[in-house]
């Protein structure tokens, strides 16, 4: 994800070249990213990070305590830290950066191609000059949203950041009823692929509830009408809602014991 978002704020030009600089461990990754953005590119964390307006914490969380001790020594009161680690708190945050100027930011995947969805909080030692670097920084690879409390951002990773996983589940049984009706693979994502797609330009056009849109499609005693039937006899609305509660659940779970 760090990668993905160097990529979306050079090419958006949010960033310049010079203004960047990429820390990475594992060799063979690092060359890959000076080769490709041609930023700057370090093994380790040192003296530079202090020159940085903005540090983007975008490591796995159960590595990232000894990455930001490491970094304690080299952050100045002044900056921003934004961290996208799903599980790791404001408190833990500020707790071992002893910093407090932080953010929580929860992308999902669809950032990779630029359609990411961002939900974001911040804490009260943010300026609104910094408010609107971050929403600079999230906005240059989708859309983002500031959300009211730190919950919330649990709720997101809930809600948006699993939920590509929920779409691609759906089309994944879309995809098994399909090859059990006789198509081919190809023909079966061509199929669902451009049905979701465009299901969803429509939805985004219309401006319409989804709910509306669902019944417009739905002509009493039609196909449609069978296939929902069948869902909601298995319940299946309320089984993707428990879901997304559930990941909500998972997501507290791991933040109180980080």
């Amino acid at each position: 994800m760090g990668g993905a978002i160097a990529r979306a704020l050079l090419r958006n030009q949010t960033l310049a070249v010079s203004e960047l600089l990429i820390v990475e461990s594992e060799s063979t990754r690092r060359e890959q990213l000076a080769s490709e953005l041609g930023c700057q590119t370090q093994e380790a964390v040192d003296s530079h990070l202090s020159q940085f307006d903005v540090v983007l914490l975008a490591v796995k969380p159960q590595t990232s305590v000894p990455v930001m001790r490491l970094m304690v020594s080299h952050l100045q009161s002044s900056q921003l830290v934004i961290s996208i680690m799903a599980g790791i708190s404001i408190a833990q945050l500020s707790l071992e950066l002893r910093h407090s100027k932080l953010v929580r930011g929860m992308p999902n995947v669809p950032a990779q191609i630029g359609e990411g969805m961002t939900g974001y909080f911040a804490t009260n030692d943010v300026t609104e000059i910094q408010l609107a670097m971050v929403r600079n920084i999230f906005s240059a690879f989708g859309h983002a949203v500031a959300v009211p409390n730190e919950d919330a951002i649990d709720a997101t990773t809930a809600v948006s950041g699993s939920g590509p996983a929920y779409v691609y589940y759906v089309a994944e049984h879309m995809m098994a009823g399909a090859r059990a009706l006789g198509f081919a693979e190809e023909e079966a994502t061509q199929l669902i692929q451009q049905t979701i797609k465009g299901a969803v330009l429509l939805w985004e056009s219309r401006q319409t509830p989804v709910e509306e849109l669902r019944r417009r499609v739905t002509s009493p005693g039609g196909t449609t009408e069978a296939a929902i039937q069948s869902f909601d006899s298995h319940h299946v609305g309320e089984n993707l809602q428990e879901g997304i509660r559930q990941a909500y659940q998972r997501a507290k779970e791991l933040a109180q014991n980080s």
